[in-house]
């Protein structure tokens, strides 16, 4: 895959690799065989499907279609020759042995031995699973003798590693070897080496039960995106029967354009293609028409550069509770108030024309259409009240007209002009962003529903943001925009628009789940089938907490039979970095403890000076040049602030410094050295590290939220991490 100049991108370094040492395992040449005529054999298929005159059915047309059907299989098994499979099981059942070969895409063999199971197939689980019992869906149960890695690339067998082999004494360590050995390497592509190392916990994850909704909490580095995108081409399978989710009614949320572009790029070569990926601002401004309107996170502006810890804490809990789940029932109260005040004199008299009848007259009046809003708000529909009041009305215009089927469409037409005409006086005052505005404006609209306290309702009648400046045109904040879609979900709907009719996602899967706030989780229920939801987060990493969550429990509050998934280890840096990390997490930590693996690396550099005319620049410099001397190219020096990132950029360079400075998400990253600010470099990875300013007054010891900061720049480096300040580094990190 060719590598994408993208900013928020996994940036893994490539460590030098070890010079091969020559195969020496008992079963080389054996594999290297059967290697050979798997490959043979696929090609000999993919040579078959192409060929069009063999293509033939009972017409020209017939055999169009055949024929284009098998270039699509052609071109779907064409790319997997190169390495047809990654692994093999050895299964005895009823007394017979065979082996299994696992890869990235099935093909069966019709003329030999060469078959391939793919990865997502529930036979391909058996490769990652630790578990020795094997139960066909048909037939007797069997048991697990070997499970072998095979490392192949270009048609051409490496390695052979035996994982599992009950005649040398049961697990040989191997599983942990191919995994140290892929983290030494590294990789630009992402999710080249996964599906061939998902170790068994992620397995697990991955592969939990369909139907129900998963929260995969894990640490920095533990693969939770990784789980979560295979998890959603698990679930396209066919195996997944009821659940099994078609592609293009799926979506994916980012937490920002540029990684939702990469996750758009990578889906495709775990063979689902059509997925909606995008950002959970972009979804919403689309869903509500609303494409051009800026979005702004003023809170995250306050945070990162305001002082004042009482007006950041008031910033803090304002946003929580405008994303509370309760705020779905103000919302909703909000709306009945406003619905039945505008019904007030409303009535519909219409006469309609029926064959072989005369006209006959249908009529609503106030205390009659009172009756059908009463009961779409029962109903709840899916795409809104205004739809489901057109849908009650037209329903009792036809069984009390006594309407013929054959004549209901005639009716709806005429009927439709009154019905927009009606609906438009009572719910045409209504959108989004000025019924959410009018309603936070209300303090008596806020009280109607009797949940909100009196203190909870002047706290949303505050400004905290009152010094952080506004774009000039149309926009609107992250914090009201749920708000706002619990409007839109109301009166026009939401979930999937597949074409004119409005329809659930079969799954979504949301990235920094710990970023959705509990009234975002409630609204993307109701637009997602029922238990088909993957949420993949890190409470340790809330750094938008003010918008998120307080804990995974509250989430399950709003997924019903949502489960709590959590990844034990960690894989993204050394055991120096990963301790270092821990440390810092340990202060505030609400997960279980994290275990690395055992990767050795450099220890952590910390440079110190006493405060001088240049300040720690010097220090910045000479740490950069270390980690160039180390072998390693794709270095992020992390600020705390955007406007520090800008200033040590152009400082650096009298200091033969040349960093790229990176302070939004239209930045783009082109190798080599950049500079950010650490909201930006959450969720990225580079081979070294360096962190500027590391020390107390930079990241306020005695507050949650700067600690977390401290963590998230800390996790940031995969091999080399360097800690710079000048006078005393932070307690601890020191």
């Amino acid at each position: 895959m060719r590598v994408p100049s993208l900013l928020f991108y996994r940036i893994l370094y490539v460590m030098p690799v070890a010079e091969s040492r020559p195969e020496t395992h008992p079963d080389f040449e054996l594999e290297k065989d059967h290697l050979s005529g798997t490959v043979a054999a696929m090609i000999r298929q993919i040579e078959f499907w192409e060929d069009r005159d063999r293509q033939m059915g009972a017409d020209l047309e017939t055999s169009i279609i055949l024929g284009d059907q098998a270039e699509e299989f052609a071109a779907m098994l064409s790319p997997h020759v190169h390495q047809p499979y990654f692994g093999s099981l050895k299964v005895r059942v009823a007394g017979r042995e065979q082996t299994l070969y696992v890869g990235k895409h099935g093909f069966r063999d019709v003329k030999g031995p060469h078959t391939v199971v793919s990865w997502d197939s529930e036979v391909g689980s058996l490769f990652y699973s630790q578990a020795l019992g094997w139960t066909p869906r048909r037939g007797s149960a069997g048991v697990i003798r070997r499970r072998r890695q095979l490392d192949v690339s270009q048609k051409t067998l490496l390695r052979v590693t035996d994982l599992y082999d009950d005649e040398q004494g049961g697990d040989t360590g191997g599983r942990e070897e191919v995994l140290l050995r892929r983290l030494q390497e590294g990789s630009t592509a992402g999710m080249r080496d996964v599906v061939e190392t998902l170790q068994p916990e992620q397995n697990d994850a991955m592969r939990h039960p369909a139907g129900v909704p998963v929260i995969i909490q894990g640490a920095a580095g533990s693969g939770k995106t990784t789980i979560g995108f295979h998890r959603l081409a698990w679930m396209t399978n066919a195996d997944r029967g009821a659940h099994r989710a078609r592609p293009e009614a799926c979506m994916v949320l980012m937490p920002n354009r540029v990684l939702a572009t990469y996750a758009a790029r990578i889906l495709p070569e775990l063979g689902i293609e059509r997925v909606v990926v995008t950002t959970p601002e972009a979804w919403a401004t689309g869903l509500l028409g609303l494409e051009k309107l800026e979005v702004t996170d003023r809170t995250l502006s306050l945070l990162l550069t305001d002082r004042d810890n009482t007006r950041r804490a008031l910033a803090w809990r304002k946003a929580k509770l405008l994303g509370d789940a309760r705020m779905l029932d103000v919302v909703r109260t909000h709306l009945w108030n406003r619905f039945n005040a505008a019904l007030a004199g409303q009535s519909l008299r219409e006469s309609v024309a029926l064959r072989g009848r005369e006209d006959q007259v249908f009529t609503l009046d106030e205390a009659a259409l009172a009756g059908l809003l009463r009961d779409v708000f029962a109903a709840d529909p899916l795409d809104g009240y205004r739809a489901g009041m057109r849908r009650a009305i037209e329903a009792l215009a036809l069984s009390t007209l006594n309407v013929p089927e054959d004549e209901e469409a005639s009716v709806r037409r005429q009927l439709s002009s009154p019905l927009t005409n009606l609906l438009g006086r009572i719910f045409a005052t209504t959108t989004p962003i000025t019924e959410a505005r009018r309603l936070l404006g209300s303090p008596a609209e806020l009280a109607a529903s009797g949940l909100l306290t009196e203190r909870e309702i002047a706290l949303l009648g505050t400004d905290p943001l009152s010094g952080i400046p506004t774009p000039r045109r149309a926009h609107a904040d992250v914090t009201e925009i749920p708000l706002m879609l619990a409007v839109q979900a109301f009166t026009g709907g939401i979930g999937r628009l597949d074409g004119r009719t409005l329809e659930p996602f079969d799954h979504v899967v949301l990235d920094e789940a710990q970023d959705y706030s509990p009234l975002l989780y409630a609204l993307l229920g109701r637009a997602t089938r029922p238990g088909h939801i993957t949420a993949l987060g890190d409470m340790n990493q809330g750094m938008h907490g003010y918008k998120g969550p307080s804990s995974w429990e509250a989430v399950q509050a709003q997924l019903p039979g949502a489960q709590v998934l959590t990844l034990g280890r960690t894989y993204r840096s050394t055991r120096q970095i990963t301790e270092l990390g821990a440390r810092i997490a340990a202060t505030y930590n609400r997960a279980a403890a994290v275990q690395g693996v055992d990767r050795d690396g450099a220890e952590v550099q910390r440079y110190t000076a006493p405060a001088g005319p240049d300040g720690e620049l010097p220090l910045i410099a000479r740490a950069v040049k270390d980690a160039q001397a180390a072998g390693h190219t794709n270095i992020a020096i992390v600020t705390r602030r955007g406007v520090d990132a800008d200033r040590m950029a152009e400082a650096l360079r009298e200091f033969d410094t040349d960093a790229q400075p990176i302070t939004t998400q239209e930045h783009r990253f082109r190798g080599g050295l950049v500079i950010l600010p650490v909201n930006l470099a959450k969720g990225l990875e580079f081979s070294a590290a360096i962190v500027a300013s590391a020390n107390a007054d930079t990241y306020d010891e005695s507050t949650e939220y700067e600690r977390r900061l401290l963590y998230v720049s800390a996790s940031r480096a995969l091999h080399w991490l360097a800690l710079v300040s000048t006078g005393d580094l932070h307690p601890l990190i020191a």
